[in-house]
């Protein structure tokens, strides 16, 4: 096997570190081939540094067909993988291999159970196809020594700034552990409220920051992706904990192995929680809650919950049930 072509264009960053297993998994299993991932170039940052992938290609919102269809012209590739099916993409990439006689895996959605994460569904099926060795793995985001130096030294800059802006403060000690709060998300839906994140930094000891504004926390300068990666892995290093919503970010932090609080409401966590990390489900039992099928429940656009004027299962996840996650790694 020559070329393999990796296609993720689900749209968000989230998405493709679910799939960044399976990149591994795929390289580790042809290591004579070039293996290019074709994705949305928000994402692209995260495969910068990373020795299994060849070659990156993007796609256009709304032109992601095209793309694909250039690409399969472009590499000719010998086995085809795809998380992707809208737009007939799924049938476009099974066509190609056939009249190629080449392989091609074009459903990874196929049968889903309500309780398999998503990206160890992915290796499973990979597996069953024989294209990857029966192992699964946790999502890794490779960073360079000199990217986790600076990392470091931003992490020393902003709890020092922390320090500074809280009257009687001390300064930094090897022994402070920080929080990182990431109060924000890609969809209403998915948003704590903005009042319990407060409550959340008020009630934790020791330097809380955060990514984005919150009310009581030391909130990070501006960074581009790679570097908020850095940050969080050194906050991994210092021992300290990221605490957010689903969404990409957070799953950011536990690829680079940040110890991460994720907080689920809408989204079932058996399916989409973290491989790695602690997942605080909120209202378990939510008789909405479609754990295969996210986008047809009924509050999953516009957070419209059936149940209370904000979404009931995010209004389930106390402050104290938070804290006592983020103080004590072993609950």
């Amino acid at each position: 096997m020559r070329r393999i072509l990796l296609i993720d264009l689900l749209g968000g960053l989230g998405d493709l570190i679910m799939v960044l297993p399976s990149v591994h998994a795929l390289a580790d299993a042809h290591p004579g081939a070039e293996l290019t991932v074709l994705t949305h170039a928000p994402s692209v940052p995260l495969l910068a540094r990373d020795p299994a992938v060849a070659a990156v290609r993007t796609a256009e919102k709304h032109d992601e067909r095209a793309a694909i269809e250039q690409a399969l012209v472009d590499l000719a590739p010998d086995l085809t993988v795809t998380t992707t099916r809208f737009d007939g993409i799924g049938d476009l990439v099974e066509s190609d291999a056939a009249a190629r006689g080449t392989r091609a895996v074009a459903n990874l959605w196929r049968n889903p159970p309500p309780d398999e994460l998503v990206g160890e569904r992915y290796q499973r099926i990979l597996a069953a196809e024989g294209v990857i060795a029966d192992e699964l793995r946790p999502p890794r985001v490779v960073l360079t020594d000199d990217e986790r130096a600076r990392g470091r030294d931003a992490l020393v800059r902003a709890m020092r700034l922390c320090w500074h802006q809280t009257p009687g403060s001390p300064h930094p000690r090897p022994r402070d552990t920080p929080t990182v709060l990431v109060p924000d998300a890609g969809m209403a839906v998915k948003r704590w409220p903005a009042r319990r994140w407060a409550e959340l930094a008020a009630s934790l000891p020791g330097p809380v920051l955060s990514v984005g504004p919150v009310e009581g926390a030391a909130e990070l300068p501006p960074t581009d992706l790679r570097g908020l990666g850095a940050l969080f892995a050194a906050v991994g290093e210092a021992g300290g904990t990221v605490v957010g919503p689903d969404t990409g970010p957070v799953r950011l932090a536990a690829a680079v192995g940040t110890r991460t609080v994720g907080l689920f409401g809408p989204t079932a966590a058996s399916r989409y929680g973290l491989e790695e990390g602690t997942n605080l489900q909120g209202l378990p039992g939510c008789p909405y809650r479609m754990p295969t099928a996210i986008t047809e429940q009924v509050c999953w656009w516009d957070a419209g919950c059936p149940l209370a004027p904000e979404p009931a299962c995010l209004l389930d996840l106390p402050v104290e049930r938070v804290r006592e996650h983020v103080l004590d790694p072993i609950l």
